[in-house]
């Protein structure tokens, strides 16, 4: 079977099942984890944390990969359970920082106990990832180290970047270390515990990256574009984003001025501003020709990934992997 082949084959009710039931794989191991933190105070506030569900990408990359080198799922579940708090401890951290109130309709961790115990909560769940993966090979805890590292650094760079003077190569790297390394480590990670060959990991590890270079430019695209229609909780707190980045290049510079002023206003419990920001940043971005980039540059990262999978050997977990690069993929509109 080629790879166009595959493509297509396994995109059918094999594919949802698989999605589903590794999510509820996860989902139960995440039930699980209380048991390990059930004489620390903050229990119950890790429980509240853990309680909501989310898409499960990484770790589901995590099993993909194992399987798609011909590992087994129940061999790499502790390390799929780890990239998962780490993830989650991320997430926890990047809600303080950005003052987020709410997480998938919940109450974020800094705004039901305080910025001190969100914190302690992130730190907790980092310091368990550790503990899970101590389970794996050296170089498996060496990795995890590492992606640790670049997370924060690219959350660091996230917030230290002025929305006025940040280039693409700066936001690239950014998103390489805040999002793509977490990608990354979930395939390469999932391959090695797997016992894969050199060229299968390292074809992992680039599938990883390139997905996660994908699906973040989309996150990002997605809060502003014309394609979605509820507006972002805090025009204020819009980043230097891919689409923001290339508007701001693409711009004269009396637009640049206008845009600028636009977004950096003060709009307060004031919707009618909001939307009216929102709406001029969306004509411009297609006027700008920065929308149309932005989709090129995600099918460009979906077209690298599923391009550096070609070592691996055909198999359903090969083309499962695929079609989760083809879901990044968005359909653009001129008109």
């Amino acid at each position: 079977m080629t790879s166009k082949q595959t493509n297509t084959a396994y995109f059918d009710e094999g594919y949802l099942t698989y999605i589903e039931n590794a999510r509820r794989i996860i989902d139960h191991d995440i039930s699980q984890v209380m048991s390990i933190v059930t004489d620390i105070g903050l229990c119950e506030k890790i429980k509240y944390v853990l309680r909501t569900r989310g898409k499960r990408l990484r770790p589901i990359m995590v099993l993909l990969s194992a399987q798609s080198v011909g590992g087994q799922v129940e061999t790499v579940r502790k390390l799929a359970l780890a990239i998962e708090m780490l993830h989650i401890a991320s997430l926890i951290h990047d809600d303080i920082l950005d003052q987020e109130i709410l997480r998938r309709n919940e109450l974020t961790a800094n705004i039901k106990w305080g910025v001190r115990d969100a914190v302690l909560i992130g730190d907790a769940l980092a310091s368990l990832s550790f503990y899970l993966s101590a389970d794996y090979e050296y170089e498996i805890m060496k990795i995890f180290s590492q992606t640790s590292v670049k997370l924060s650094d690219g959350e660091y760079l996230d917030v230290e970047e002025s929305i006025d003077t940040r280039k693409e190569s700066d936001y690239m790297e950014t998103i390489r270390k805040k999002s793509a390394s977490l990608f990354k480590t979930s395939t390469q990670c999932g391959a090695i515990a797997a016992k894969g060959k050199r060229n299968e990991i390292y074809a992992l590890s680039e599938f990883g990256e390139n997905f996660g270079l994908a699906y973040q430019i989309k996150d990002d695209l997605l809060d502003i574009a014309p394609i979605k229609d509820d507006l972002p909780q805090d025009i204020k707190m819009l980043r230097a984003t891919l689409p923001i980045i290339h508007l701001f290049e693409s711009a004269k510079p009396e637009l640049k001025e206008k845009l600028f002023q636009a977004i950096t206003a003060n709009h307060t419990q004031n919707t009618n501003e909001e939307e009216n920001t929102l709406n001029m940043l969306r004509e411009h971005l297609k006027s700008t020709g920065s929308l149309r980039y932005c989709v090129d540059k995600i099918d460009q990262y979906v077209t690298n990934a599923i391009a550096s999978l070609e070592p691996l050997k055909e198999s359903p977990f090969k083309g499962y992997l695929i079609e989760m690069a083809n879901s990044l993929k968005l359909k653009y509109k001129s008109e």
